[in-house]
């Protein structure tokens, strides 16, 4: 999986537009001329901003729309390479914290504190996880506050409030942790503090109700901070291990996400970037509804176009490799260093264990 708006803003400068000599289409801005691979998408003579000014759909666009549309052409290539690349069954694990049955009879009793769960992600660079809701089991109507902390920072990652207004109670979160933020790594701590909640939780302690899972390549434990009332995070110190139940059930998904690895590796992916920006902008020609200035070439624009996308067949006069092929020969190779850096990191993880054995 990977989160790909922050790839989108992340790679948004690798490639370009070069500003054109002709002054009447001089209108690129200084963002959209920012390459900071040295790949410009006017490089290819089929992608100008000529054709791309005169051929999108609206005849009377702003500079500064035309500028988005730019803009919004480079997004997309990054998408479409990003989603070709990994294009492979991330999910790895997902589960409800508990699984069986719990009796509602008993309460429990409640002490002012932080109560929740402790969540450690295993070594893996490339394991997210994604808290998706949560299924709530209290006596009594009330307000709870929920917070996500991660170690690294004192204030929250992720908060919501919470009103219970039954014994059952189903809410959707959608909080995901992955491996893009300064955050991932260290501890999570994930839950509320009893003094805001005239709520009660039910005990589980009825025909095994209180088994705890645990999800793949994370390490849950039950845990409370006695006294604790405020939205930052705690004195670590003061942690300690819980046995009642806290009315919380998290249903969480673990995942492959690459979205650091991108990231971190963006001029691994700036050829093909470009390509499928060229691509996009000959796409935009071909579709185009408008008549334009370049209309009385559009037949040899056209064939030779097509030409330039997908190659000449074997035997030609003129041998030309297609654009499309080319995107296919860069993404096997990006799909290629991305599997030789997988093992190298599993390799690197795989000698670290052995060497604290």
């Amino acid at each position: 999986m990977i989160n790909i708006n922050k790839i989108q803003t992340a790679l948004l400068g690798v490639v370009g537009f070069k500003q054109p000599y002709n002054p009447n289409y001089a209108i690129v801005d200084s963002e959209n001329q920012l390459s900071t691979s040295g790949y410009f998408v006017t490089d290819n003579p089929y992608a100008k901003i000529e054709y791309i000014k005169d051929s999108q759909d609206y005849a009377s666009i702003s500079n500064s729309d035309f500028n988005l549309f730019l803009k919004d052409l480079k997004k997309s290539a990054i998408s479409n390479v990003c989603n070709q690349v990994f294009n492979e069954f991330d999910f790895i694990d997902r589960t409800l914290l508990y699984k069986n049955a719990s009796n509602k009879e008993e309460l429990e009793v409640v002490k002012d504190a932080f109560v929740g769960y402790r969540i450690r992600v295993c070594k893996d660079n490339d394991v997210a996880f994604k808290i998706n809701r949560v299924l709530l089991d209290f006596q009594g109507g009330g307000d709870i506050t929920l917070f996500l902390w991660n170690t690294g920072k004192k204030s929250f990652i992720h908060s919501k409030l919470i009103t219970i207004t039954t014994d059952h109670q189903e809410v959707i979160l959608d909080w995901e942790v992955d491996n893009s933020d300064s955050t991932y790594k260290g501890e999570y701590y994930l839950g509320y503090n009893t003094d805001t909640t005239f709520t009660t939780p039910f005990k589980r302690d009825w025909n095994a109700g209180n088994v705890l899972s645990q999800p793949t390549h994370l390490n849950i434990q039950p845990v409370t901070v006695l006294g604790h009332k405020t939205n930052l995070l705690f004195d670590l110190t003061k942690v300690e291990g819980m046995s009642e139940s806290n009315g919380l059930n998290f249903d969480i998904t673990v995942y492959d996400d690459y979205t650091d690895f991108v990231i971190n590796n963006k001029m691994l992916f700036a050829r093909a970037i470009q390509l499928d920006a060229i691509i996009n902008c000959a796409q935009v020609y071909l579709s185009s509804l408008r008549s334009n200035s370049n209309q009385a070439h559009a037949a040899q624009l056209y064939e030779k176009i097509m030409i330039e996308l997908e190659g000449t067949s074997a035997g030609s006069i003129v041998n030309v490799v297609g654009l499309k092929n080319q995107l296919l020969g860069e993404i096997t190779t990006i799909r290629s260093e991305v599997q030789k850096m997988r093992m190298g990191f599993k390799k690197a993880n795989q000698i670290l264990v052995s060497t604290l054995m």
